[in-house]
């Protein structure tokens, strides 16, 4: 509304109008303004949404994940398994998960900026069904892993 209009209704109108238009306008103000909350609550719950959605992808469970080479796939060239399986060809005894750690880093044959190396090295020859377990931290290749 522009001011000549106001004006012109002020003169004209009595105090009654004046507050159902106030009234009015007032309703409409609280409507838009309900409105643009219940908005900004859907843009926080889907931005929240997205976030864990983010978070997910950088620890590599996510679907986004699957996209971006993990840190180790960019420093070597092979596979943890691989590496392994090239420190334990030459042996034909079981080896534990520690010695084969320390041969790995020796040998500079997997390379790693994690702090838990052993972890990670136990948690591959259990999952990795190139290995079997002799016992408790003992490792040994399977006949079917060997290279010939």
């Amino acid at each position: 509304m522009n001011d000549k209009k106001l004006a012109e209704i002020i003169e004209n109108a009595d105090f009654k109008v004046l507050q159902r238009l106030v009234a009015k306008r007032r309703a409409a103000e609280e409507k838009r303004l309900n409105a643009l909350l219940i908005q900004q609550r859907d843009l926080k719950f889907e931005l929240k949404k997205l976030e864990r959605q983010l978070d997910k992808a950088k620890d590599g469970r996510g679907p986004l994940s699957k996209a971006r080479k993990s840190n180790a796939r960019r420093l070597n060239d092979i596979t943890l398994g691989d590496a392994i399986v090239k420190v334990m060809e030459r042996r034909i005894k079981p080896m534990h998960y520690k010695e084969l750690s320390r041969q790995l880093v020796e040998r500079d044959l997997y390379r790693t900026r994690s702090q838990n190396l052993l972890s990670t090295v136990a948690v591959t020859l259990t999952r990795d069904g190139r290995f079997k377990k002799t016992e408790a931290g003992m490792y040994a290749l399977k006949a079917s892993a060997r290279r010939r």
